[in-house]
């Protein structure tokens, strides 16, 4: 892990290319750091000036005399490598360079790459060039240049933020002073010649002032930086909320001019982020509601020991509102999130009952309009689904009954006990209310929103929090939620060709069956008279397809033959598939040697999916799984790991692309066990990890869904 420490808690700072404007981006930092209460030494650099925003100007870095633990970088971009050996030369632990004009514009990766050199050859933490900055609330360190701290500053918190980008940084700033969410540190990292986001990540995961992570990222540079990161976090207990944009090929190549980030696919991102339980946000509106909600929300983990299930059970919520239709759509939210809505006990349903002849005791529990004139009965409700031990959280919806006094003098006194005991089941609230009630509400841990379906989404991020934090703590740190670590690294036997750019069907189904998946019975036919014992041998019917290692669809030059039946089918197709060899070429355009036909059984089933693993430019290795066959291209129906693949995680890439359906038994075909098909997938991504680096990508085009589980009717195998 890098140590941030000089940088974000440095007790000396200096800043070169001081100016004595206070406006400027050399005086803002200075103005900031003065206005603000930064308590340690600050030290203007300017060759030209005596002193600046009165402080004691120094000519040069090396003439303050001692080392400085952060220097602060504004000076134009041509200058900056020299500026940055000086700092190396002097002792500087750490800098900040606002400067831009380097890797984000045509020409200037050269620059960037002599800023970061003279930055690693002298053990100086980089942050940017080409950012706005980094805050410390807590040590009142704001060493930006942006102006938005002078016109108010967030409370200090326990939510570190980060950002790539510095505009996206300064607007989450001001945000998150409007909404009062208290902050602990702030940073962007711009084109990350040196830190990355994955570095302040892993940073705020061991920092004890931080419990939630934001982040805003475009790309990342280093996908085990990012995977450790986020380890980290998982493993301290600490949610990460990140908004992750560049998800189309518009936004991609955006985000590819803005900070030179790579932006990779974003399914793959989406799969890293399930692995480790991110919170993914896609508007700033719910970046910050889920960082209210991870940082002030209690956890509902006194239900799970309570229930006597396991701690990373999903929680139910109980849902009580005055309006039967709101309460309808909350439970349709509910429903879409994954969470269960038992009904409400029966000695809480009959004392609703008794009542309110005509509440709803189902879930939603709908207390009516009959709450104006009972208010104590609604509150009642509250209590008794909260204390009942069968919820983890409780959804109360108000309209506007927070203004009516009756009812907000019984919610006072309820909300008051549940907020004392410790066994109750935290309370989320929606509705219309000022400030002061909101304000009050908060103090004694109750979650206010405006929007019931945000009270859902809240229920669901604590509920998945939880879930994280139980079965890391249960396992070790093994991998949250539900998921687990791989399995084993495997050796294969069969032999990889050097220098091969792909392996033959037959090399490919090899491997395949080394590590345990079933392929459908095949062997390879030099001539026709061998195809047609082979074909005997492994009974009618069969299929004849091209074996070799250059040309990977063979379907496309004629070089595949289903279904045949006899052995004078069998000699017709072996003829047809030497003669569609004798007119391919290889990538190079070289004529493709012959090297044989491959007799296969044709495998029945009734349904087809399609696993493979590739090689992804960020994260390395990635597997995906899917409705496979002729419809792959169409529906796109694809779900993402990264591999090896544990056995969980493989299977819920079966429930999410929907390619378990096909196992769980329709119209008359029968169950499959459901781990043994994804303990095929693990297999699959093991010879991917098993073939290491060789490997570009891996690809079983189908695999046949029938009565004896999967079995591999055809595999490609590219090598880099």
């Amino acid at each position: 892990m890098l140590d941030l420490q000089p940088l974000l808690c440095p007790r000396s700072i200096a800043v070169v290319g001081a100016s004595t404007s206070p406006d400027k981006v050399g005086g803002v930092p200075i103005r900031l750091l003065a206005e603000l209460g930064y308590v340690g030494r600050v030290f203007p650099v300017n060759p030209g000036a005596d002193t600046v925003q009165g402080l004691r100007a120094w000519r040069s870095i090396d003439a303050i005399g001692e080392p400085v633990d952060l220097a602060i970088v504004a000076v134009p971009a041509p200058g900056a490598p020299d500026v940055m050996a000086q700092l190396g030369q002097a002792g500087t632990r750490a800098a900040i360079v606002f400067t831009s004009g380097f890797a984000e514009v045509e020409g200037g990766e050269a620059l960037q790459q002599a800023l970061t050199a003279q930055a690693r050859a002298h053990g100086v933490q980089l942050l940017g060039p080409n950012c706005l900055g980094a805050m410390n609330l807590r040590e009142r360190m704001y060493a930006t240049f942006s102006p938005i701290p002078l016109t108010g500053v967030p409370p200090v918190g326990e939510v570190g933020l980060v950002s790539q980008s510095g505009a996206f940084g300064a607007y989450a700033f001001a945000l998150a002073r409007e909404a009062r969410l208290g902050l602990s540190h702030w940073v962007t990292t711009g084109n990350e010649g040196g830190v990355q986001v994955a570095d302040v990540i892993e940073w705020l995961a061991h920092d004890p002032q931080t419990r939630v992570i934001l982040a805003y990222m475009e790309g990342a540079h280093d996908g085990l930086r990012l995977r450790r990161a986020l380890a980290a976090a998982r493993d301290a207990g600490k949610p990460v909320v990140i908004a992750k944009v560049g998800t189309t090929a518009a936004g991609a190549s955006a985000a590819q001019s803005h900070t030179a980030s790579l932006a990779g696919e974003d399914a793959v991102y989406q799969a890293v982020f399930d692995e480790y339980g991110v919170h993914r946000a896609h508007t700033l509106e719910a970046f910050f509601r889920l960082g209210y909600t991870l940082a002030r929300g209690s956890r509902p983990r006194q239900w799970a020991s309570r229930s006597g299930l396991p701690a990373d059970a999903v929680a139910p919520v109980a849902i009580v509102t005055v309006s039967g239709g709101v309460g309808i759509m909350m439970a349709d939210s509910a429903e879409t999130l994954g969470l269960p809505l038992p009904p409400m006990p029966a000695a809480a349903a009959q004392t609703l009952r008794t009542a309110i002849p005509f509440a709803s005791t189902a879930n939603p529990i709908d207390v009516t309009g009959q709450v104006v004139a009972q208010p104590q009965v609604f509150v009642d409700a509250l209590a008794n689904v909260a204390r009942c031990g069968q919820y983890g959280s409780v959804a109360a919806f108000l309209a506007g009954g927070a203004n009516a006094p009756r009812l907000w003098a019984a919610l006072q006194g309820t909300v008051t006990e549940l907020a004392a005991d410790a066994s109750a089941a935290p309370l989320l609230v929606s509705g219309v209310m000022d400030d002061d009630k909101r304000a009050w509400l908060e103090a004694r841990g109750c979650l206010v929103f405006r929007e019931p379906a945000h009270t859902m989404e809240a229920v669901a991020a604590l509920a998945r929090a939880a879930a994280m934090e139980a079965a890391t703590a249960a396992t070790g740190a093994a991998a949250g939620g539900t998921l687990a670590q791989p399995t084993t690294p495997m050796a294969l036997a069969t032999p990889v060709p050097a220098g091969a750019s792909a392996l033959s069907e037959a090399e490919a189904m090899a491997c395949l069956a080394e590590a345990g998946v079933p392929v459908a019975p095949h062997a390879v036919a030099r001539d026709a008279d061998e195809a047609v014992r082979i074909a005997e041998s492994l009974g009618f019917p069969v299929a004849v397809k091209l074996c070799s290692r250059h040309v990977l669809h063979k379907s496309d030059i004629g070089g595949v033959v289903l279904g045949l039946r006899d052995a004078e089918a069998v000699r017709a197709a072996f003829a047809r598939v030497s003669e569609a060899a004798s007119g391919a070429t290889d990538a190079a355009g070289r004529p493709v040697p012959f090297e044989g036909a491959i007799v296969a059984r044709m495998v029945r089933g009734w349904g087809e999916i399609m696993v493979g693993v590739r090689r992804d430019p960020v994260f390395g290795l990635v597997a995906l799984a899917g409705i496979g066959g002729t419809a792959v291209e169409i529906f796109r129906q694809m779900a993402f790991g990264l591999a090896p693949l544990s056995r969980e995680r493989a299977r819920a890439m079966l429930e999410q692309s929907r390619a378990a359906a096909l196992c769980t038994g329709h119209r008359g075909h029968p169950a499959l066990d459901l781990d043994a098909v994804a303990d095929v997938l693990v297999n699959v991504s093991r010879v991917a990890d098993a073939l290491g680096e060789r490997l570009d990508t891996l690809e079983i085009n189908p695999f046949i869904v029938g009565a004896e589980g999967l079995v591999a009717a055809d595999a490609v195998i590219t090598l880099r």
